[in-house]
């Protein structure tokens, strides 16, 4: 996790406190944290409208180009999407270099260590009984598993 990250994330959490014992109504915090995120949502909604709309003139797709860009016009800033626009972009975009993380402790018996690894991690890395693994350390404490689906030939020594 970046610098930054853990400490926004820990601002958020020393915020959560804070409102919590401050006597604010559980309603409260929600319309407060709902209000953010609906905020920041429209602000990069807008920016986004905004750069698309200077991407297609850049590329020579201005008016009567891209339907979509067209459309855009049309509607002026107030493009809105339904709800299920919404819902399918945020399931191709979740669909897409989607990235799991496991915490999983590490066993020993006798000299041996060993990681157990659960059902929905075999499912999401499409593993079976007897598939080999790669395990790349990242530098950070953690390893990514990568499964291997070509052998790599051993050269006798």
């Amino acid at each position: 996790m970046t610098d930054y990250k853990k400490y926004a994330l820990g601002q958020v959490e020393n915020f959560l406190y804070d409102a919590m014992s401050s006597g604010a109504t559980p309603q409260e915090i929600y319309d407060t944290i709902r209000g953010v995120v609906e905020d920041n949502y429209y602000t990069y909604k807008k920016c986004t409208s905004e750069a698309y709309e200077l991407l297609a003139l850049l590329n020579g797709n201005g008016v009567g180009h891209i339907q979509a860009y067209d459309d855009y016009l049309e509607k002026g800033e107030n493009l809105q999407y339904t709800e299920e626009e919404i819902d399918e972009m945020c399931d191709a975009a979740e669909a897409e270099d989607k990235v799991n993380k496991w915490i999983l402790p590490v066993e020993y018996i006798d000299d041996e260590s060993f990681v157990s690894l659960p059902e929905d991690l075999l499912e999401a890395a499409n593993l079976k009984e007897g598939d080999v693994v790669n395990w790349i350390d990242q530098g950070d404490g953690s390893f990514k598993m990568i499964k291997v689906t070509k052998p790599i030939e051993m050269e006798e020594c």
